[in-house]
This record gives structure tokens, sequence and C-alpha cells, in this order.
């Protein structure tokens, strides 16, 4: 790892980071295998969910895992052999590189700055940063909720503020900028999916 932390490393990986981001797997995955547009269903969002809908889960699963590898593996390098936890500005820096590829998939340079609800690469971010350990949590966390509940955007926004409460605030708080960053994006891309509320599933009810 390196001694020091210059400006150039910053912009030079959060410049890979976004142009990763910003790589459309889910619409060329549907694409490639179905030969349909992944934005012509559900919400028209060309993320991996659609992918699934669309193509099934073979397809779908493709394109949820190039979705988060587009992320985990350009942070997951930076943070491993260039970014040094001793430098001062680590926490902007982490911040900075880690939403580069979330922000590239929200607002895609190559869909005319439209893109996807920034969760797959959201997830790829987190299991980078915290060595792996955000996957098992998220599995659990995200599983509980979908078991008790039907909205999704509430489902994935209580996830990413348990993830700040146990990897931020209980573990490495360095990590509590691009948390917050990460969730406040999140919540915009769903604004509209909060309407409806926690929407209980029928064992919950009864």
């Amino acid at each position: 790892m390196n001694a020091g932390l210059s400006l150039y490393d910053i912009l030079v990986w959060t410049f890979i980071g976004f142009i990763s981001g910003s790589v459309p797997w889910s619409l060329i995955c549907v694409k490639a295998f179905s030969g349909m547009d992944v934005r012509s269903t559900g919400d028209g969002n060309p993320g991996a969910t659609n992918a699934w809908i669309l193509s099934g889960w073979v397809v779908g699963s493709i394109s949820m895992t190039l979705d988060i590898c587009k992320a985990l593996i350009p942070v997951w390098v930076a943070i491993n052999y260039y970014i040094p936890s001793s430098d001062q500005t680590y926490p902007l820096s982490l911040a900075l590189i880690s939403m580069a590829p979330i922000v590239g998939h929200a607002y895609s340079p190559l869909l005319r700055l439209k893109g996807g609800k920034a969760l797959a690469p959201s997830w790829g971010s987190w299991i980078a940063l915290t060595s792996g350990v955000a996957f098992p949590v998220a599995l659990i966390i995200l599983g509980l909720m979908h078991l008790t509940q039907k909205n999704h955007a509430l489902t994935v926004t209580i996830c990413l503020i348990g993830f700040i409460v146990i990897f931020a605030i209980f573990g490495t708080r360095s990590l509590a900028l691009f948390g917050v960053l990460n969730l406040m994006l999140v919540i915009f891309k769903h604004r509209t999916e909060y309407q409806k509320g926690f929407v209980f599933r029928s064992w919950v009810r009864t």
C-alpha cells in the first residue's frame, strides 16, 4: 500500500469507478440473450430486477452479478492498493471512490444520464469496503424485510440504514460519509415508491 494519497490517485480511481459503473450490463445482457430492451418492462428501470422479470432468473442473475462487480472490483482494487487508511483524507477519498460507480450506474452517460436505481453497485461497494461481510448481512436484513413486507424501496432503505449502523457507527467510522451519501442517492432514486408505506404480508397482518 502506498504511503500517501495524491489528488491524481483520487481523480483517477473516481473516474475509473464512474466509467465502470456507467456500463448498463442489465440492458446489454437482456438484449444479447433475449433480444429485448430491459427498459420496456416494469418501471422502465435498466436494472437487474427488470432483467430478471423480462428474461428469467439466469439472465437476471448474470446481470445482477455484473452490476455488483462493476462497483466491487474498482473499489476493492483502489482501497487495497491505492488508498492508505492512515491518510487524513481517507474518509473523503473513500466516499468519492466508492460512490463513483454507484453514481455512474444511476446517471450513465451511455444512457443520456439515465440509469438504474443504484442498488446492485451499492452492494458491490459495500462488499468491497467490508471485505465481503456486507454480503451475508445484506442477505439477512433483506430476507427478513422481504418476508414481512412487500415495499422494495423500504426494504433496501432499511438495509442501507443497517449497514451504516453496523459498519460505520459500530465499525469503521470512516465509512459514515459514504454510507450517508449512498443512502441519500438510493432514497432519491426510490422517492416515488415510499408513498405506499409498509405493505405487510398477509401472515403479518393476521
